[in-house]
C-alpha cells in the first residue's frame, strides 16, 4: 500500500534523526571527557613545574649555605695550618656551634704539594687515595684561580663519594709567612691543594636551614600563601641513604623526581611534592578529577531512549501492519457471510427454491451467516471501546449455566455447518456476578474458534462448576471451552491474548481471522476481576478455562 510505503519512509527519516542525536551526544560526551582530562593534565603539569622551581631554589639555597658557613671555613683552616688537619683536629679546634656544624663535614682530609706530595687522613680507601694521587698534580700545576672553593666527584666500587679543594699559590703562601716571592706571575711550583671528602649526612642542618629562611615559591605568587611547610621534600645521596626529609614524604601522582646538576650537591635525588590541600591557590578549581559518570550517564541515557524509541518505532511499524491484515481480515470475514446472505436472499426473492426443504435450508443459512456477522460485529465494537478504554459491565447475580445453555443454542447452527456436536456438562445452576452481554460474547468467541480451528465432526466440550479459588475463602464459577484441535503451543500461549496475533500456522493454512477474539475474552474477563487461561487438552486439543468471582471484592461493593 502507498501509505504503508509513505510511513516506512517517515519511520526510516525519524530512526535516522534519532541516531543522529544521539552520535551528536556521544561527540559532545567525549569531548568534554576529553576537554577535562586535558584540563587536569594541564593543571599537574603546572603543579609539577612549581614544584620543581621550588627544588630549583631549595638546591641553590643549599649550595650556598653550605659552602659559604659550611666547606669554606675549614678550607681556610686547612690552609693556614702547617701540617694536615685531621677530621679529629678540626672537630677539636671548633669553639661554637657553626664551627662544628662544619667540623661535622669532614669525613676524610687531604693536602697535597709538588714538594711533599699528597697527604690523606684515615679513612679514605685505598683506591680513592690513588685516584687522588693521579688528578691532584694536574690540578696543582693549573693556573691560580680565584680564591674560591670547587667540587670533585667520583665513582668508587662502594659508591660516588664527593671532595672538596681549594688551591693556595705559592706567592699566597709566602705572603702567609712574611716573604715575598720573587715572581707572582707564573705558576710555581709550590702550589698547594688543601681539602676534604665530604660527609653528605651531614649537609642535613642546611637543608633545614634553607627551609626555614624564607618560602621557596615566588611571594606573589597565591599571594605568598604557600608556605614552605606546604611543600613535601626527601633527599637522598646518590647511595640512596637519606640525607633530609620534611615531616610529610611526597607521595602520590603530584610528586616530582629531580637530580641535582653540578656541584657539592650533584647526584643527589631530590623527591618533592606541593601538598593536594594548596593546589587550588595554584590552578583555579583545583585538580578536579574528570567525572566520567557525568558525561557517560547522559550518553547511556541518550542512548537508552534511542533504543527505546526504535523499539517504539518497530512496534508501531508491526502495529500499522497488523492493523492493515486486521482490516483485510475483517473485510474478508464480513465478505463470506455477506455473500452468502444475499446469494440465499435472492434465491428465496426470485423463487427458485425447488422444494420446502431447499427453502428452510436456505433460510437457515440466512439466520447462521447473520449470527456470524452479528458475533463479528460485536466482537468488532467490543475491540473498539477496549482500544478507546471505554468498556465498562454492568455485574448482577447472573446463573452462568442458563446463559450457557442459551448461547449454546444460538450456536448450534454455526456449529451444526461444520459438523461438529457440542456437549455441555452444566451443573444445576451456578451464580456469578457479570455482565451477562460480556459473557456470552466471551463464550460466544471461544466456540467459534474451537469451531474454526478445530476438524469437522469434532466434540467440543462445554463445562461449568462451581469452585473455591485457591488460597481463598470466596467462592467461584470455572468456564471451560475443550476442543478437539491442534491445540497452542507452550510458547505461544501468552502472545495469543494480545491484539492482532495470530498462530503462523493458521496464516499459512489462510484460516479467515482477524485476531482480536481472544483479545476481547482477555478485557471481559479481565473486567470480571477473573482470570484466563489456555492448558493442553487431554484429548489433545486445546482447553480454555475462565475463572470468575461469585461476589463482589470487598473494596467494589457499593
Amino acid at each position: 500500500m502507498a501509505w504503508l510505503g509513505r510511513d516506512s519512509r517517515r519511520t526510516v527519516l525519524v530512526a535516522t534523526l534519532l541516531v543522529a542525536s544521539f552520535l551528536l551526544t556521544a561527540f559532545l560526551a567525549f569531548r568534554g571527557l576529553a576537554a577535562a582530562r586535558s584540563r587536569r593534565i594541564t593543571a599537574e603539569g603546572v603543579v609539577r613545574d612549581w614544584t620543581r622551581a621550588a627544588m630549583d631554589e631549595l638546591a641553590r639555597r643549599v649550595e650556598a649555605q653550605a659552602g659559604f658557613y659550611g666547606t669554606y671555613p675549614v678550607l681556610q683552616a686547612m690552609a693556614s695550618a702547617p701540617k694536615l688537619l685531621s677530621p679529629a683536629d678540626l672537630a677539636a679546634a671548633a669553639t661554637n656551634e657553626e664551627m662544628r656544624r662544619s667540623a661535622r663535614l669532614v669525613r676524610a682530609t687531604l693536602r697535597y704539594d709538588a714538594s711533599g706530595g699528597l697527604e690523606v687522613s684515615s679513612g679514605a680507601p685505598a683506591e680513592a687515595v690513588a685516584w687522588l694521587g693521579r688528578t691532584l698534580p694536574a690540578l696543582a700545576a693549573a693556573p691560580p684561580p680565584p680564591p674560591q672553593q670547587k667540587p670533585l666527584h667520583a665513582a668508587f666500587g662502594d659508591g660516588e663519594r664527593t671532595f672538596v679543594w681549594a688551591l693556595t699559590p705559592a706567592a699566597q703562601r709566602a705572603a702567609a709567612r712574611g716573604t715575598r716571592h720573587a715572581r707572582t706571575d707564573r705558576i710555581e711550583p709550590g702550589n698547594q691543594i688543601v681539602g676534604f671528602e665530604v660527609e653528605i649526612a651531614a649537609l642535613a642542618p642546611f637543608f633545614e636551614q634553607a627551609i626555614a629562611t624564607s618560602p621557596l615559591l615566588p611571594p606573589s605568587l597565591a599571594e605568598g600563601r604557600i608556605g614552605n611547610d606546604s611543600i613535601c621534600v626527601r633527599v637522598t645521596d646518590p647511595r640512596g641513604g637519606e640525607v633530609f626529609r620534611s615531616p610529610t614524604a611526597p607521595n602520590g601522582p603530584l610528586a616530582v623526581r629531580k637530580l641535582a646538576g653540578d656541584g657539592l650537591l650533584r647526584g643527589m635525588t631530590f623527591d618533592a611534592m606541593i601538598a593536594p590541600k594548596v593546589v587550588p591557590l595554584l590552578i583555579l578549581g583545583g585538580l578536579a578529577q574528570p567525572d566520567a559518570a557525568m558525561y557517560l550517564v547522559p550518553l547511556l541515557l541518550a542512548a537508552g531512549l534511542l533504543v527505546t524509541a526504535v523499539l517504539q518505532l518497530r512496534k508501531e511499524r508491526a502495529l500499522a501492519r497488523w492493523r492493515s491484515e486486521f482490516v483485510a481480515s475483517v473485510s474478508h470475514e464480513l465478505r463470506t457471510p455477506l455473500t452468502q446472505i444475499r446469494m440465499f436472499a435472492e434465491t428465496l426473492a426470485l423463487d427458485r427454491v425447488r422444494s420446502p426443504e431447499e427453502r428452510r435450508r436456505s433460510l437457515a443459512v440466512i439466520d447462521q451467516e447473520a449470527r456470524r456477522l452479528a458475533q463479528l460485529v460485536e466482537n468488532v465494537l467490543q475491540f473498539s471501546r477496549g482500544e478507546r478504554g471505554m468498556l465498562s459491565l454492568v455485574r448482577r447475580p447472573l446463573d452462568l449455566v442458563a446463559l450457557t445453555r442459551e448461547t449454546l443454542t444460538a450456536f448450534a447452527p454455526i456449529a451444526a455447518a461444520r459438523g461438529v456436536r457440542v456437549i455441555a456438562s452444566l451443573p444445576p445452576t451456578a451464580v456469578a456476578l457479570a455482565d451477562q452481554d460480556a459473557l456470552r460474547q466471551v463464550l460466544l468467541n471461544l466456540l467459534d474458534n474451537a469451531v474454526k480451528y478445530g476438524p469437522n465432526d469434532q466434540e467440543v466440550l462445554v463445562a461449568v462448576e462451581a469452585t473455591t479459588a485457591a488460597g481463598a475463602a470466596a467462592p467461584g464459577v470455572r468456564l471451560s471451552v475443550d476442543d478437539q484441535g491442534p491445540g497452542v503451543p507452550a510458547r505461544d500461549r501468552r502472545r495469543i491474548w494480545h491484539r492482532y496475533q495470530r498462530l503462523e500456522r493458521e496464516r499459512e493454512r489462510a484460516i479467515a481471522g482477524a485476531g482480536i477474539g481472544l483479545a476481547v475474552v482477555r478485557d471481559l474477563v479481565t473486567l470480571h476481576g477473573g482470570r484466563v487461561r489456555v492448558e493442553d487438552s487431554s484429548r489433545g486439543g486445546a482447553r480454555f478455562v475462565i475463572e470468575l468471582p461469585a461476589d463482589l471484592p470487598a473494596e467494589a461493593r457499593p
